[in-house]
């Protein structure tokens, strides 16, 4: 026993990320001086000492899924013509990685054959972030990467920079209110219930106290979460606890079923909400959490028409409007939400009557002494 606690001690969390680095890359770790662009997907770095490496980026399925045979493959191809690394980045992507452009161009035509492309860089759009949703989530409200997949489908003409935009695009796509997909991004599709949600009045019991008595010390976890407030609690006549929901007053947020599978919603009203403004960097304005567009629309899988002619929307209002350079995070609060709901002749309610507050932080903000 003790043995092998001492054993699982001498363990590194995390193991040091230079350990596996293939000597091209650490040999010139923090000596990259320049880089170039050469075409869909592939950039090249340029080192001090003279080396030249190249990354390809390929786009992934939705949520980052592949089969094990799809990675050995994906290996075979960067031993062939790369220099023996892959990389999975934050959004999902793999990047290849070689040592001349003959090399990436064989790995970009490998990979294409295998119905993948490549892409991403610049002007572009980035990625299409995908929580996991109906794959494996409990929580999940729409089904996020089959959303991602038609979207992909729809816009990966600006992945692949077969049409232009004016910067760098990010769009993430979640399942449910909680968020996993992220907030960061320039446009922002969450799955939401159009309604407020009801309960088995006999099995809501076992998410709440035995006995009311306890109301005097504790407040319920199904109560705690609602963030407006509109669950409560009450003593009943055989000294149980009950609850109440205030239907006006939901938002239908799911934090509640988040807690307790006896809180039910209405499959029939599953529709999505659409954020834009969020971006993480702090290029251009700085970084900002998406600010709510449209707070309720309903979708029809499997095409999800409404979704995509709404994103198109969007992104064509940004391209027709933007100067160069400028990511529709910054073009949304350059213009103001306001103005960019009436071009898109969105009504304000007060369900997406955000009042801008600005979380730019960087070294801007600190004064020059």
């Amino acid at each position: 026993m003790s043995t092998n606690l001492s054993e699982r001690m001498k363990k590194r969390l995390p193991v040091p990320y230079t350990d596996s680095l293939p000597e091209e890359i650490k040999s010139n770790l923090g000596k990259w001086a320049d880089r170039k662009f050469h075409g869909g997907g592939i950039i090249e770095h340029i080192s001090e000492k003279g080396d030249h490496l190249f990354t390809i980026k390929v786009g992934s399925p939705p949520n980052a899924r592949f089969s094990s045979n799809t990675l050995r493959v994906f290996a075979d191809i960067e031993d062939k013509f790369g220099i023996g690394t892959l990389r999975f980045t934050r959004s999902g992507n793999v990047e290849f990685i070689s040592d001349s452009l003959e090399k990436s161009l064989l790995i970009k035509n490998e990979i294409e054959k295998m119905g993948f492309h490549a892409g991403g860089w610049r002007n572009s759009l980035w990625s299409i972030g995908s929580c996991t949703a109906y794959l494996s989530c409990t929580t999940a409200v729409a089904d996020s990467s089959s959303i991602t997949k038609v979207l992909y489908d729809q816009f990966g003409k600006y992945f692949t920079d077969e049409e232009s935009i004016p910067a760098k695009l990010r769009i993430s796509v979640a399942g449910c209110p909680t968020a996993c997909g992220g907030l960061t991004s320039d446009i922002v599709v969450v799955g939401h219930y159009g309604d407020a949600p009801s309960f088995d009045p006999q099995k809501i019991g076992l998410c709440l106290p035995r006995s009311a008595k306890a109301l005097e010390v504790a407040v319920p976890e199904v109560v705690m979460v609602c963030p407006m407030k509109c669950i409560s609690a009450f003593k009943k006549d055989d000294d149980t606890v009950g609850i109440q929901i205030n239907r006006e007053k939901c938002i239908a947020c799911g934090r509640c079923k988040d807690v307790c599978d006896y809180i039910t919603f209405d499959t029939t009203k599953i529709g999505i909400s659409i954020l834009v403004g969020g971006k993480s960097s702090n290029t251009g304005r700085g970084q900002n959490l998406a600010m709510v567009l449209i707070p309720w629309i309903p979708i029809s899988p499997p095409n999800y028409r409404e979704v995509v002619a709404v994103l198109q929307k969007i992104i064509d209002m940004w391209k027709g409007n933007a100067v160069a350079g400028e990511r529709l995070a910054d073009y949304v609060r350059r213009i103001g939400l306001r103005e960019f709901q009436k071009a898109l002749d969105i009504p304000v309610t007060r369900w997406n009557n955000t009042e801008f507050v600005s979380s730019e932080f960087g070294i801007r903000q600190f004064p020059v002494r």
